[in-house]
């Protein structure tokens, strides 16, 4: 059932070492991930991609061009993002297992898509500060977009589910708001800037004031910000595991090319495992409750590497680490 709330990114910055877990909480293990030395396992379940191929069991379909993003599977469709080598022309698509492909918007924000897999819907962005920055959604079975709404300022999508949209503006007065795209009606979470938010499971990630300037992670519950589930000044919200009891987090002022380390814990702030590359960590998301997928760049090697707590196999073949 649709619910909306009624209580009233760019991070910039190297990758550096998360600090120690609160001395309150016993000491995680540390794994250090080497992919060369782990053991091959099963792939990755589900749809997803491997380079510009979309895998999806005995489903294999590749799509040609610079650049490809995969947002998920609704209903036996695929639903990717593809452009060009700086992310311009994007083009947002269906994608059927035979290959077959049609175009529903363009000029999108790639970056800000979220599927929305069990209503057959995409919520996307477009626009800038001088075009009315705006989100719609895009319904697969409708073949059309049903809901448009304009901005004051360019939002950060965070969470699409049964038609409500949670987003967050970084130079917007309200900062985080819930969209009911069905009932058009708009209500202010808070007046924080928000990095993640699940409805699914009530939670809500952001930044007490600006990380650059003494700001901390902020997790509370989405209903009412002011529960708040625990603050870390030192580390921020990657993902959090499909039964939303578990959360990875990454240097809270992690960019560039990615974090050198990961961090598991509990949705309650105890720390799971810690993680750690000699290399850096690309996407990091969750297989299952307990299994975390990471992508994985050794100095040479680089795979796909799914980790419970400190057992952990590949995902992936081995191939060579990228030269960025």
């Amino acid at each position: 059932m649709r619910r909306l709330i009624t209580t009233t990114t760019a991070l910039l910055g190297l990758a550096a070492p998360l600090l120690a877990a609160a001395p309150s909480h016993a000491a995680p293990p540390d794994v250090t991930i080497k992919p060369g030395t782990i053991a091959r396992g099963p792939d990755v379940s589900g749809a997803h991609l491997e380079g510009k191929t979309i895998v999806d069991g005995d489903v294999r379909v590749t799509l040609k061009a610079p650049r490809v993003l995969l947002y998920g599977k609704s209903d036996n469709v695929y639903v990717a993002a593809t452009g060009d080598k700086e992310w311009g022309n994007v083009k947002l698509l269906r994608v059927t297992a035979s290959g077959a492909t049609k175009q529903l918007a363009k000029f999108i924000d790639p970056f800000n898509t979220l599927l929305d897999a069990d209503g057959g819907q995409v919520a996307y962005s477009y626009g800038d500060s001088t075009s009315k920055p705006t989100i719609a959604v895009y319904d697969l079975a409708l073949k059309g977009e049903v809901s448009v709404n304009a901005f004051a300022s360019l939002p950060t999508l965070l969470d699409f589910d049964e038609g409500s949209v949670v987003a967050s503006f970084a130079d917007f007065k309200v900062k985080t708001i819930q969209w009911d795209t069905v009932s058009d009606e708009t209500v202010r979470v808070n007046t924080k800037f928000s990095n993640f938010a699940s409805q699914a499971h009530n939670l809500l990630g952001f930044f007490n004031k600006d990380p650059f300037n003494g700001g901390c992670q902020v997790l509370a519950h989405l209903d009412d910000p002011t529960h708040v589930l625990w603050t870390n000044c030192d580390e921020r919200i990657e993902a959090v595991s499909p039964d939303g009891k578990r959360v990875a987090t990454i240097a809270l002022l992690s960019d560039g090319i990615g974090p050198a380390d990961v961090m598991v814990r509990k949705i309650g702030g105890a720390p799971v495992v810690h993680y750690s590359i000699g290399g850096y960590f690309g996407r990091i998301w969750w297989e299952t409750g307990t299994k975390l997928l990471m992508e994985a760049n050794g100095k040479t090697q680089a795979a796909t590497v799914r980790c419970k707590v400190d057992i952990c196999n590949r995902a992936s073949d081995l191939v060579p680490t990228p030269d960025l």
